[in-house]
């Protein structure tokens, strides 16, 4: 939009706010929209939330909405299928930024390392520092959209999403600490293959993290760290009574919109954590520091993924 803005004839700093104020104001049309089309539905198979219980008015509504995130914080800590998929959230939106940011400052830096002599060598050095970082970031993208099918399916029963998470975290790990033990932005397929990697543990995480914190609200199989409970009301007195009271697993419906926005709440701490962080440590340490700092990041959520994993296997070992 800005390039057609200024084939308009207006100035390109113009040009660029006014891409900003039209993105803006689509924003505030599509809030309006589902402000008014996203109408409130009472669920008549609720066994938490009674139609006859529920708040009338807006400021209860609201009251009984802001209730539900510290529970949603503390389920965080002590679920830990909610506070794994929080946390590769946070990953996922890191590692977004450290795509679609630091690969161009770093291939940037690269290429000015080598001076110009004239103007003319300035306008050429730029334009390839930019086709450098739009074919990395490309290639990164395309291996993302390639997976994304693949990441995809594996998450359909909730025991694979441990073998997702687990996948993309590695994958993570080496692209990052690969991609920062290059010396150069040179296009070799040793960086194809870093960047490959980059976008494949990407999709991965945030696959894996929107499939764990989904379990999480809506499944109702006993995922780990749900709790069973107990329907003594089943039991009466009658020959037709069953001898066990019925147990059901608790679920959390009745918190997906709070769930929905802790979720995003992590990935948005974790932009404003990377992008003030990683470049400070881009100017004093050196382009490559934010690349070992994602792949901190990715290595934290590998072993969270496979406590996670061993939590799994003791409760699949003990209900055999």
């Amino acid at each position: 939009m800005p390039s057609r803005l200024q084939k308009l004839g207006i100035a390109p700093g113009q040009a660029l706010a006014d891409t900003y104020y039209v993105a803006g104001a689509t924003a505030i049309v599509v809030s309006i929209v589902c402000h008014l089309g996203l109408r409130e539905k009472c669920d008549a198979t609720a066994t938490r939330n009674e139609t006859s219980t529920r708040p009338t008015s807006s400021w209860q509504r609201w009251v009984a909405s802001m209730s539900s995130i510290p529970e949603v914080f503390k389920l965080g800590v002590s679920d830990p299928s909610l506070g794994l998929g929080l946390l590769a959230s946070f990953v996922a939106r890191s590692s977004s930024v450290g795509i679609s940011l630091f690969i161009p400052l770093f291939v940037n830096a690269d290429v000015c390392n080598h001076p110009a002599q004239d103007v003319r060598d300035v306008k050429e050095h730029c334009r390839k520092a930019y086709v450098i970082a739009a074919q990395l970031s490309g290639v990164s993208q395309l291996f993302a959209l390639v997976f994304a099918p693949i990441f995809g399916y594996l998450p359909c029963r909730r025991q694979r999403v441990n073998v997702t998470l687990t996948l993309a975290t590695l994958s993570g790990v080496g692209g990052y600490v690969g991609f920062a033990k290059l010396n150069s932005s040179t296009v070799t397929p040793v960086l194809i293959l870093t960047v490959a990697l980059l976008g494949i543990s990407q999709i991965g995480i945030i696959v894996a993290s929107l499939s764990l914190v989904s379990h999480f609200v809506l499944d109702d199989g006993g995922p780990v760290g749900q709790k069973l409970v107990v329907d003594h009301n089943s039991m009466a007195n009658s020959e037709e009574a069953p001898l066990l009271p019925a147990a059901t697993f608790e679920t959390h419906e009745h918190l997906k919109g709070t769930v929905a926005g802790i979720y995003s709440f992590a990935g948005s701490v974790a932009i404003l954590i990377l992008t003030k962080v990683g470049g400070v440590l881009f100017d004093h340490l050196g382009p490559q520091a934010p690349f070992y700092l994602l792949a901190l990041f990715n290595s934290a959520l590998f072993l969270a993924t496979c406590g996670y994993n061993a939590l799994d296997w003791h409760r699949l070992r003990r209900l055999k």
